[in-house]
């Protein structure tokens, strides 16, 4: 076993030794392969490099994580929207969930109030009717809290498309205002930036 490790070793590192020798430095350090016809496109190319990294890091410190927004969502439903300037979504959302949830906690209630009745009752007739509308009101809690929980997972699923929309927003923005031109023709008139 030892001996096979040594001869993979030495293949291995006989392979390395190969691959250095055939080595091109000429190759490598041909500025044209990048589009650079002389070195005065090379220094534009880093400073250009240079202005963008400035303009991601602006964009990192504005942009919003999709993870931090859907965590928000789960929590309480509009909150992740809230975040990225979606309010009217937001209140779309946490209105829907605060209705829904009322809703089935009031029909639920109703339900145990006939259910308490139905237990109380001594009359046939009436044990029917109370165990049928407790049975009723029990099936609206269960259709309106499986419709709140759908309402709440497209809520995180919105989001998502909420916080990728406002990051592109952002990019747009910063982009924009970077490269603003002085001298923009509009539908009102001319506009010009100082």
């Amino acid at each position: 076993m030892c001996r096979f490790l040594i001869i993979l070793f030495i293949l291995t590192m006989s392979r390395t030794l190969t691959a250095q020798q055939s080595f091109d430095i000429n190759r490598f350090s041909d500025p044209t392969k990048y589009g650079w016809e002389d070195w005065f496109d090379r220094i534009n190319y880093r400073l250009d490099l240079a202005e963008r990294q400035k303009l991601l890091q602006l964009y990192e410190n504005e942009s919003q994580r999709i993870s931090v927004n859907v965590i928000k969502s789960a929590m309480i439903p509009g909150w992740g929207h809230y975040s990225t300037r979606s309010y009217v979504k937001g209140h779309i959302f946490l209105g829907t969930e605060i209705v829904l949830v009322g809703l089935s906690t009031f029909y639920y209630i109703r339900a145990m109030d006939y259910y308490r009745k139905y237990n109380e009752a001594t009359q046939v007739i009436e044990i029917e009717n109370l165990y049928k509308k407790a049975q009723a009101e029990y099936q609206y809690t269960f259709v309106l809290t499986g419709l709140a929980a759908v309402v709440w997972l497209f809520n995180v699923y919105d989001v998502v498309r909420s916080t990728e929309a406002y990051n592109a927003k952002v990019w747009q923005k910063i982009y924009s205002d970077h490269y603003k031109v002085p001298l923009k023709l509009t539908p009102n008139g001319i506009e010009v930036w100082f």
